[in-house]
């Protein structure tokens, strides 16, 4: 009796665990589908612009002649610094105060992404720059399944393929599947809010942390992540368990971010002489802190005077910038408003971390990371279509033009 009783139970626990199963790849199936497709899709058609524009209509027998030339393209600006990262950490310099001596500006780059490119590269063993582009193009499948994911809980089936759709014809796009960050940054972000609205809160405060690690500024998603946890909490339960869950929460999603950026500081002071080295070397690119009116006045300017349209490196992009941050402020308070607050929270900080500096400096390529942007853009041109073909009459010639601009070795973020 004894063995059919074991039997019968574990009989039953491999139906439950077959059921659990079939009901995650049912519920994951089509967010995954969709962001590989769109992963996919946005390679051959921003590779496609790419090699036309480098190469104009020889292209064909180029890559022929060097297939590794489809890779090599995109091996522009900061690019090489990510992999020298990987392959050999970051160089041993002394700072004084803002300035430094030797060539430290590799501190300004977190070491995640750098970690996870050298990891590939040791494992598969292809070159750096395979293995990041790698890196990239799997960040960006998880990132856009869980977008995806994300915006079918709050928004509904048709508007998380809008979003999808916003986020690959954004113009700075393209950088997701380059060896950047920034497909690991939106991945980050995305399952953080995914693990902190299943109450997984030790798992969002280690997402958290690594979005530290991968952008410094990106800690601001703590904040958000935090207003999350206060929503969650049970209204009209007193237990004392109950009390004490918000805030054992809110130590759980702090303290691994907070762990992190410790330990960046012990190494910076050991390896520079300065804690903040992550923070003083902006200045070398010509950040430095001031109250956002300071920005709109020199900015302002620039526009009126149409000084963006200079022949210095980034001075084009100072409209492209513009744009984007006066987007990003709106879309904030829209969302705030009408979808979520912590998502209003989390683009409201991004907007001060952008404009509380002396210049806009990539915030174009920046908002990649910060989903709820297009969850905004998705609610607000769902059900219009003008609106949409307006939104992408806008979009897709920037990203060409972007595009053009970043593997000719001209600024694009």
């Amino acid at each position: 009796m004894f063995p059919a009783v074991s039997e019968a139970v574990a009989h039953r626990r491999r139906t439950a665990s077959s059921e659990w199963i079939s009901a995650l790849a049912a519920r994951w199936r089509r967010p995954f589908l969709i962001a590989l497709g769109v992963t996919v899709g946005l390679r051959v058609v921003s590779e496609l612009v790419a090699l036309v524009s480098a190469y104009g209509v020889a292209f064909p027998h180029v890559v022929a002649h060097d297939p590794h030339t489809l890779i090599e393209v995109w091996n522009q600006w900061d690019t090489g610094f990510y992999l020298s990262i990987a392959a050999h950490g970051y160089p041993a310099a002394r700072l004084t105060g803002a300035h430094a001596a030797g060539n430290p500006l590799f501190i300004a780059f977190g070491p995640l992404y750098p970690t996870a490119i050298r990891l590939v590269h040791r494992v598969t063993g292809t070159g750096l720059l395979l293995a990041g582009q790698l890196v990239s193009a799997l960040s960006m499948v998880v990132a856009v399944a869980g977008l995806v994911h994300l915006a079918e809980k709050d928004e509904g089936h048709s508007r998380s393929g809008t979003t999808a759709m916003l986020l690959v014809a954004f113009p700075t796009a393209f950088f997701l599947l380059a060896d950047y960050p920034d497909s690991m940054a939106l991945a980050l972000a995305v399952w953080a809010f995914i693990a902190v609205r299943n109450r997984y809160w030790v798992l969002a405060g280690l997402a958290a942390a690594g979005l530290f690690l991968t952008k410094y500024y990106l800690a601001i998603v703590v904040v958000a992540l935090l207003v999350e946890v206060w929503e969650a909490r049970s209204p009209g339960d007193h237990r004392a368990r109950s009390r004490r869950e918000p805030l054992l929460a809110a130590v759980a999603v702090v303290v691994p971010t907070l762990a992190a950026g410790v330990g960046w500081m012990v190494f910076c002071a050991r390896r520079y002489g300065d804690a903040l080295a992550f923070v003083h070397i902006q200045s070398r690119w010509g950040r430095h802190f001031a109250f956002p009116w300071t920005l709109v006045w020199r900015t302002g300017g620039d526009l009126i005077h149409l000084r963006f349209l200079d022949t210095s490196t980034a001075s084009v992009m100072e409209l492209f910038d513009s744009v984007t941050v006066v987007l990003l402020i709106g879309v904030a308070v829209y969302s705030y408003l009408r979808i979520r607050r912590s998502y209003g929270v989390m683009l409201g900080l991004a907007a001060c971390a952008f404009t509380f500096q002396t210049i806009l400096y990539s915030e174009t390529r920046e908002v990649l990371a910060l989903f709820p942007f297009f969850i905004g853009g998705a609610r607000w041109v769902d059900g219009h279509p003008w609106r949409e073909r307006a939104v992408l009459a806008c979009f897709l010639p920037a990203s060409y033009f972007l595009i053009s601009r970043f593997v000719t070795n001209h600024f694009a973020g």
